[in-house]
C-alpha cells in the first residue's frame, strides 16, 4: 500500500484532469469529491492535488494488494457485469519492472483446465 497509493494518485491526477475524463468522472457523481483536486491542478499546485484526492477515490479506481486481494475485487468487477476486465498490473516488490508486471499478471491469471 505504501507504494501503490501514491503511483495510484499520480496516475489519478494525470488521467482524471484531462477535460474528457474529468466530465465522464463528474458524470459519474465524482464531481463533489474531487472538485478540490481539480482547483488545486489548475491552479498548478501538483503536490496539493495528489493530496486532494479522496482515499475512497484511490480505493474505488485502483486495486491493488496482494494476488488473492487483486483477485477477489476483478472478480467484483465482473460480478457488477464486467465482461472483459483490462489490467495494467505493476509488481512494486521487484526491482526489474517487466519480470515485476509478468509475474503479478501470471499470479492474476484465472487457473486454466487442460483437459
Amino acid at each position: 500500500k505504501e507504494q501503490a497509493v501514491p503511483l495510484a494518485r499520480r496516475s489519478i491526477t494525470t488521467y482524471l484532469n484531462v477535460p474528457t475524463y474529468a466530465m465522464f468522472h463528474e458524470w459519474l457523481g465524482r464531481g463533489e469529491e474531487l472538485a478540490a483536486m481539480w482547483q488545486s491542478w489548475k491552479a498548478g499546485d501538483r503536490k496539493q492535488a495528489l493530496e486532494d484526492i479522496p482515499q475512497k477515490v484511490v480505493d474505488d479506481l485502483i486495486i491493488y494488494g496482494s494476488a488473492d486481494e487483486c483477485r477477489a475485487r476483478i472478480e467484483e468487477y465482473v460480478a457488477a457485469g464486467v465482461t472483459v476486465p483490462v489490467i495494467q498490473a505493476f509488481n512494486l516488490m521487484e526491482a526489474d519492472p517487466a519480470q515485476g508486471s509478468l509475474k503479478a499478471m501470471r499470479a492474476l491469471a484465472p487457473a486454466v483446465s487442460r483437459s
